[in-house]
């Protein structure tokens, strides 16, 4: 007789995984006080030593040395250093729950799309996609992420994308769930399908199945004071998709008030008019505007990233997710040119999720081409900082929100540990953190003022049962995409 693992499990761990996946208050917190840490602000202030930071109400409200502390709980942060949360401009939150399933540095990635995208993402049920939201929203917060844009593409029905809304939403990450208006699929678990088919099927305009779904996901789940808000990703079909349908599809996504729209973005230069071919298009359409986001963008010319930046348009490239392909992230590009540009760690499956380690890599990309190398000599680590906090902000919509340490921001924080052996000692505490910061070094995150990790260790959540929950999810989703066969 087979064993039911999942079915074993699931009443053993029910009441310890209800109370590992309570939802984060949404009232504010009380005041707090980070007393004696050494700031990088990202503002014209620098870098200020050994200076105290008071938050109340989920907004910063004073910077200074010897600031009273009635009322609020103290931090002791001395020798520790306080920066922005980090900001992520492009991530499938829904794979983090497989990561290392498809190691970027392996054979087996050249299979990503069929894999992932169209086998793995149509194994999942209502339960497991709130599962693997809810812990991809936890390891962005661990990771100091306090704002990150999902790109959530496994569209698979009704149910589960709510649930994939809802799990995000628990986990208390800010940012946008952007509901992926793909089409499709028509195969699903125990099927063999033709792989050209489904991939001209998923390209096609979304049916009304999806836009009925995305407007019940924004009145379910998102309101207009939330932390996290609600967006679309639009179909992204360049090189497959008529012009005319696409602006269309940008016209009625707008019509549903998104905080945000993304769209996949990667020129087909070969490609004949009428089918739509990338920036410059849709710029003669008179369709960009300060709500779109673009990924990826490598393929982009200097004048369509000045289209995207006159109509306040942004831009995140990935880094290491564009790190393996002919051409690199743009970012050095994108600045020179002023277009505000983010970082992303795209892949959740396949790469670290060391948000660090995707910053840097925002640097060493422009090694990659002699522009950017000429960029690279005159950034400064502030600068590179700036790829994962204020310039990201703003390429995704976000202004001034967020960002950097200044009086009446959000108090989205990350306070970083210095003791470790091996982390950097000497130089500004922008250098130290560029030079020689991890995930390992965080000793603390806020998002809206109220602390979502302390002491290394994530709150209110039960780590142990939710690994648990995971590892029953991942084999059943391994178990269930072994029968669907694409030819």
């Amino acid at each position: 007789m087979q064993i039911d693992r999942r079915k074993l499990l699931s009443s053993a761990l029910a009441a310890p995984l209800a109370s590992a996946c309570a939802t984060f208050p949404t009232t504010a917190p009380s005041r707090t006080l980070i007393r004696g840490a050494d700031l990088v602000t990202m503002e014209s202030e620098g870098e200020l030593l050994n200076t105290d930071v008071l938050i109340d109400g989920g907004k910063i409200i004073e910077i200074g040395r010897g600031l009273p502390a009635e009322g609020a709980s103290i931090v002791n942060a001395r020798g520790m250093i306080l920066m922005p949360g980090m900001i992520d401009g492009h991530r499938h939150v829904w794979q983090t729950i497989l990561n290392g399933l498809l190691p970027k540095m392996s054979p087996s990635y050249s299979r990503y799309d069929r894999l992932a995208n169209m086998t793995y993402a149509l194994c999942f049920d209502p339960d497991d996609m709130h599962h693997a939201q809810y812990i991809g929203g936890l390891a962005c917060l661990d990771a100091g992420v306090t704002t990150v844009i999902d790109q959530m593409h496994a569209a698979n029905g009704d149910e589960m994308e709510l649930a994939a809304a809802r799990g995000l939403k628990d986990s208390g990450v800010a940012g946008v769930f952007c509901y992926q208006m793909r089409n499709g699929p028509y195969y699903g678990r125990g099927d063999t399908y033709a792989h050209a088919k489904a991939v001209a099927e998923r390209n096609q305009p979304p049916d009304e199945r999806h836009w009925r779904n995305a407007e019940s996901i924004r009145d379910t789940y998102f309101g207009s004071d939330g932390l996290l808000a609600f967006g679309i990703g639009l179909t992204g079909s360049v090189g497959a998709q008529a012009l005319d349908v696409a602006v269309q599809e940008f016209h009625r996504a707008r019509a549903l008030q998104p905080r945000l729209l993304t769209q996949h973005m990667n020129q087909r230069a070969g490609t004949q008019a009428p089918i739509l071919r990338g920036v410059s298009d849709l710029q003669a359409a008179g369709v960009l505007g300060p709500d779109y986001l673009v990924s990826h963008g490598v393929d982009m010319t200097d004048e369509e990233m000045g289209m995207l930046r006159d109509a306040g348009s942004g831009l995140s490239s990935t880094v290491l997710g564009e790190f393996n392909y002919a051409k690199p992230s743009v970012h050095g590009r994108a600045r020179a040119i002023g277009l505000n540009v983010a970082i992303g760690l795209d892949v959740g499956i396949a790469l670290t999720h060391d948000y660090f380690e995707h910053m840097r890599a925002a640097y060493w990309n422009l090694m990659r081409t002699e522009t950017g190398r000429d960029m690279a000599l005159s950034l400064t680590p502030v600068d590179t900082l700036h790829f994962a906090t204020g310039n990201a902000l703003k390429a995704a919509g976000y202004g001034d929100i967020t960002g950097s340490l200044k009086r009446g921001k959000r108090a989205d924080l990350v306070l970083l540990r210095t003791d470790r052996p091996g982390f950097p000692q000497l130089g500004s505490p922008a250098d130290r953190i560029v030079t020689g910061a991890s995930q390992a070094d965080i000793d603390s995150v806020w998002v809206n003022g109220r602390a979502v990790k302390s002491s290394g260790r994530l709150t209110r959540v039960d780590q142990t049962a939710l690994e648990r929950k995971s590892s029953i999810i991942r084999d059943s989703i391994v178990a269930r995409a072994a029968t669907i066969t694409l030819t």
